[in-house]
């Protein structure tokens, strides 16, 4: 496919470094997956499913989206003073987390029918504060050009986090083993990225300064103001789902529901993610000068799109049981049923949302954010409808799914309007 070729330059081997190391972890995720859902049940499943969840939804404020600022400030001693900013910031969430949890974590828990994490709820804050500094030495490294620490922290997050989850699976610790595996296996890396700041840079650490800080805060306000609600509708969005089938449905739909969505997704999220990026790369590159250009190229990158996601989407619908049942395991064929009921938002998803970096190449975040809005919109009133009528989780799946796939396809009809009157207006 000649749009996903890329240029041999530094800029595309870096780029094939990073997705050469996601993609080794989410084909390592996939394929051991089957080993996973035969030592754990879909209740024990559900359990990190639901974690996972609620732990998606928080770490929207892991550094009130500071780490952003990171790669992109003046100077090393702004950024260690940002980095600094950033890890206070998430020192204090961490702790508010658990003092929530401690004096209301049991109240919340049940309100959302997770009563199952009430033993695990001291956990929340540990991973909170885990991926959180995670991220933040990601965006430094990033700020150092320091591509293949990244990619191994990639890899051994994945060797490890399943490692994990098979070890302790084995040895019957239950749904903690989950729990602990994703938790561990987030946050390994973390050494590996400090390693070069605490040795070659460790002179940095001594202009960290509180007036510095001050200006950081203010300097950067539009981040927290801005980027941290839009990452939060995303996150919850993309989450809240989750938490509803747990209320509605109860822990095992909740496990079921958790692996038909994740593994549907992973190999859609693997090639759909390099080919989002290429296109971000070559319509970047195009400029805003050339609009026309850049709508002939999503359009050509659309049907090749389709072509390529129709099928596996097909026998995904009609044979979702089957292939579930064989590759996880009889108890696990529920969730192939789920994966079959999902295949029109999967496959809408694939084809439409590499095209979405529009939004960003033309500068419409407003329009994106209020995209995200109405996509949460949707599912609230999706959820909302199936507690009023007491649907079925099967016909509260298809609605869901028909809802998604509405959204995907709003956002490429905005998407395209944004070309159209980008054009008009060159053309003018």
């Amino acid at each position: 496919m000649r749009f996903m070729k890329l240029p041999k330059s530094k800029f595309a081997r870096n780029a094939i470094m990073l997705t050469g190391g996601a993609a080794f972890a989410q084909i390592l995720n996939t394929a051991l997956s089957p080993v996973i859902t035969r030592i754990y049940t879909p209740e024990e499943y559900g359990v990190l499913t639901l974690f996972t969840a609620l732990l998606g939804i928080i770490s929207a404020f892991n550094a009130l989206s500071y780490d952003s600022a990171i790669p992109i400030a003046d100077d090393d001693k702004k950024a260690i003073n940002t980095l600094f900013l950033c890890i206070m910031i998430l020192l204090f969430g961490t702790l508010a987390f658990a003092i929530i949890l401690y004096f209301l974590g049991d109240i919340l828990l049940a309100l959302f029918q997770a009563e199952q994490l009430v033993n695990y709820k001291y956990l929340i804050p540990i991973g909170f504060f885990g991926t959180g500094l995670y991220t933040i030495l990601t965006k430094w490294s990033f700020r150092k050009k320091n591509f293949g620490a990244i990619t191994v922290t990639k890899y051994s997050q994945s060797i490890v986090g399943n490692a994990t989850k098979i070890g302790l699976g084995l040895l019957s610790f239950g749904p903690v083993g989950l729990v602990l595996g994703r938790i561990i296996g987030q946050s390994v890396g973390i050494g590996t990225l400090a390693s070069p700041l605490l040795k070659k840079e460790k002179n940095l650490l001594k202009k960290i300064n509180k007036e510095t800080l001050i200006w950081s805060a203010k300097r950067y306000v539009r981040f927290p103001l801005y980027t941290t609600p839009t990452l939060f509708f995303l996150s919850f969005s993309g989450q809240i789902p989750i938490i509803f089938i747990s209320m509605l449905y109860g822990q095992e739909v909740v496990g079921l529901y958790g692996l038909a969505i994740t593994i549907t997704f992973l190999p859609m999220t693997l090639v759909g993610k390099s080919i989002e990026d290429v296109f971000y790369g070559e319509a970047a590159s195009i400029g805003r000068n050339n609009p026309q250009a850049v709508k002939v190229l999503s359009n050509k990158i659309l049907k090749k799109l389709i072509l390529l996601g129709l099928s596996p989407m097909i026998i995904l619908a009609i044979f979702g049981p089957t292939l579930f049942s064989f590759a996880f395991g009889s108890n696990w064929s529920e969730a192939g049923f789920y994966a079959s009921l999902l295949t029109l938002y999967v496959f809408s998803h694939f084809i439409f949302h590499p095209i979405s970096s529009i939004f960003f190449i033309f500068e419409k975040q407003k329009q994106h954010l209020v995209l995200n809005i109405i996509n949460l919109l949707f599912v609230l009133t999706v959820f909302v409808i199936a507690f009023i009528l007491s649907l079925n989780v099967y016909m509260t799946i298809i609605i869901f799914s028909i809802a998604k796939t509405f959204v995907e396809i709003l956002k490429y009809i905005l998407a395209q309007n944004i070309l159209n009157k980008e054009i008009k207006s060159i053309n003018l």
